[in-house]
């Protein structure tokens, strides 16, 4: 039986897979689409200066280019979630220490990150295309998500940290906060 449970960690090979595809998906049709774009951005700017008017609105293209960072962070993500997800599962792969994953937290993590990423990419199109009317309300439900996923990195941040001090480190720090309060209780 525990040769077979055992051997149920190759499965994680497909979503490594799927993810690796989808990473490379993203890196292949971001970098056309930005090499396109900076091509017509060449050949605008080519006829400026032959004085033939063409409109450019820079608010426009800024957005344009930070949406193909936005892929690229995108497929930036899936790969190294895939990395994780085989190092974590199959077999370790030697690569740089900062893109090891020793955890499925870091994984989380990562996610998290990409998250907020892209509803902020999201907000910063409301801005410049200008298509949503009441900005605010769609600004505040943009950061509500993002201030909850802060907290709940910041939590468990705390947590680990807490769970990785042994019992003695706590005990001690529990105990001279309890000297502190006392001391400061007679001063009174």
């Amino acid at each position: 039986m525990s040769r077979i449970l055992s051997g149920t960690r190759y499965l994680v090979v497909l979503p490594v897979i799927g993810l690796a595809i989808a990473a490379s998906v993203f890196f292949v049709f971001g970098g056309i689409g930005l090499i396109r774009l900076l091509i017509e951005l060449s050949i605008n700017a080519i006829a400026n200066l032959t004085h033939e008017s063409v409109d450019m609105d820079r608010g426009l293209v800024i957005f344009e280019v930070v949406e193909f960072v936005h892929l690229f962070l995108v497929g930036t993500v899936l790969y190294i979630t895939a990395i994780g997800l085989y190092q974590l599962f199959v077999h370790e792969i030697s690569f740089p220490n900062w893109l090891k994953i020793d955890s499925t937290e870091e994984l989380e993590t990562n996610l998290i990150g990409v998250t907020v990423v892209v509803l902020a990419v999201n907000f910063m199109g409301a801005v410049f295309v200008g298509g949503s009317e009441d900005l605010f309300e769609y600004g505040a439900g943009i950061a509500l998500p993002i201030a909850a996923l802060g907290v709940f990195l910041g939590m468990r941040a705390w947590a680990t940290k807490i769970s990785r001090e042994t019992p003695s480190e706590v005990s001690v720090k529990t105990r001279s906060n309890e000297t502190a309060d006392i001391q400061e209780l007679e001063k009174e």
